[in-house]
């Protein structure tokens, strides 16, 4: 077959010198004319093209898994390949193979293909005609014994490289699960140790009874700063009930207070001791607001009046120590909005 097609291409030069040629040429050529359905064929386009005055002519295009004419399909393509033209003094010879298939039996035809100059066919090749047909099957179709097959082991060592790297991956897997659950146990240890042990939160009646004795020990009122010291009166009562009973008492006036007081009583404190406290409040309002004065003794008998109160009045955290000591449980604090 390669003599054949190198025979046509020596007579299609020769054919072309001998005609003086001016104009472009393309030939086609086949490496067989019948194949069976499926195979492949392999067609080769020669052109020969002149070049006289910087012509240049478009070859036709071709990509693998495009459909030809008749239903060839192109599987491959190469080139194309460029040379000087053999056939003309000043020309340019391309080459391009092509591997198609067919799907369909019978007569079937390839081409033409053609060269293009400003959209005008400037040459094109000749039709040629495949017979397609059934590729048949070898006499006994079952499945050939394989050839030189030889059984094979692998070594004890060819295998523990295999397994290698799942190895090193499990090993250094556990060391960081290791490193982190470390880190993590080593942080909340620190966190531990960071962490300031809680001060327990000093009672509200032992806070005031610390004002007043302080007050009782002072006593500023014999400096002239007797309206300070009521001041100080009024808060340490006021931190004694908001901080035993939860009644909002450090942020309300004494009127305020007193009208919260007639529509809630105090849970936990008897009527008496409750109207004895607002009545201390208004006479320490007249002494801080009203500029009313009050002698020394009067001071520091206001000032023991209230460390009683406030001693009397401390809440029982134990229901079971008032029931022992012979008082009637407290009921729960409610809170005074």
């Amino acid at each position: 077959m390669v003599e054949l097609r190198f025979i046509a291409a020596l007579l299609l030069t020769l054919s072309a010198t001998v005609r003086g040629q001016s104009e472009p040429v393309i030939n086609m050529l086949v490496d067989r004319d019948s194949i069976g359905v499926g195979e492949l064929l392999t067609v080769q386009l020669i052109s020969d093209e002149p070049l006289a005055g910087g012509q240049r002519w478009q070859w036709p295009e071709f990509s693998p898994g495009d459909t030809l004419t008749q239903g060839w399909e192109i599987i491959s393509v190469t080139g194309p390949d460029s040379s000087a033209s053999t056939a003309l003094e000043a020309g340019l010879r391309r080459v391009q193979n092509i591997a198609v298939m067919a799907w369909d039996t019978g007569a079937m035809v390839l081409g033409p293909f053609a060269l293009v100059d400003s959209g005008k066919v400037a040459a094109q090749t000749a039709r040629t005609t495949v017979e397609v047909g059934l590729v048949p099957l070898e006499d006994n179709p079952a499945p050939k014994p394989m050839q030189g097959f030889k059984a094979y082991q692998f070594t004890w060592w060819e295998r523990l490289q295999s397994a290698l790297p799942w190895v090193f991956g499990v090993i250094v897997s556990a060391l960081l699960g290791l490193w982190l659950y470390k880190k993590w146990r080593s942080r909340e240890a620190k966190e531990m140790q960071e962490t300031p042990p809680s001060t327990p939160e000093i009672p509200a009646h032992v806070t005031a009874l610390a004002l007043l004795r302080q007050l009782e020990q002072d006593q500023p009122w014999t400096q002239g700063q007797g309206k300070e010291a009521q001041a100080v009166l009024s808060e340490a009562v006021r931190v004694h009930l908001q901080g035993s009973f939860g009644v909002k008492a450090l942020e309300r006036t004494t009127d305020e207070l007193a009208q919260t007081l007639r529509s809630a009583p105090i849970q936990g404190m008897a009527q008496e001791e409750s109207d004895w406290m607002i009545a201390l409040l208004q006479r320490s309002d007249l002494v801080k607001f009203a500029k009313q004065d009050m002698d020394g003794d009067a001071h520091l008998r206001v000032v023991q009046e209230s460390i009683e109160w406030i001693t009397r009045t401390i809440p029982s955290p134990d229901p079971a120590a008032q029931v022992e000591s012979g008082k009637p449980p407290s009921s729960p604090q409610q809170g005074h909005a």
